[in-house]
């Protein structure tokens, strides 16, 4: 599976999720830092984004 298939599968994943939880998808980018490669999901609402919400959208 290339890079940009797994970022659109987790898109995929993720977006209803998110949206469930009253947030708004922003990003999901999948990079190599050094010899490790992080996966990232980025969220967002309007008052901003609480410790709370990225708890939820990682434990779903």
């Amino acid at each position: 599976m290339t890079r940009k298939e797994i970022v659109e599968t987790v898109r995929n994943i993720a977006e209803p999720i998110v949206e469930e939880l009253g947030l708004e998808l922003v990003d999901v980018e999948f990079v190599r830092e050094g010899r490790d490669w992080y996966l990232r999901v980025y969220i967002d609402k309007d008052g901003g984004v609480t410790l709370d919400d990225c708890e939820a959208v990682s434990n779903r």
